[in-house]
């Protein structure tokens, strides 16, 4: 994993240094899906192939936050696969 500095523009722009995009294979006109975490921002490589597995993630993650801002807890076996702990939070 590599890992470089950047810093903000006054226009807002973030440059991602060219290690950083020789290592993750990025080319011109490369587009992402932008997130804010809590002030953490994340850039996803949007790939059609991948694009409507990550908008659902995106809503599933949403989904559990509103379920974790309600109060709402399930309780699951650490035994469990991550396929079945997935269906029963997203149940």
């Amino acid at each position: 994993m590599e890992i470089s500095l950047t810093k903000l523009s006054p226009n807002g722009q973030v440059v991602i240094p060219s290690e950083i995009r020789k290592e993750a294979g990025l080319k011109p006109s490369t587009k992402f899906i932008v997130f804010n975490e809590g002030g953490n921002i994340l850039l996803k490589q949007i790939r059609a192939e991948n694009l409507s597995k990550d908008i659902a993630l995106i809503e599933k993650i949403h989904m559990t936050e509103r379920q974790i801002d309600a109060g709402k807890t399930i309780k699951v076996d650490s035994s469990m696969s991550d396929e079945e702990i997935d269906e029963i939070l997203m149940s």
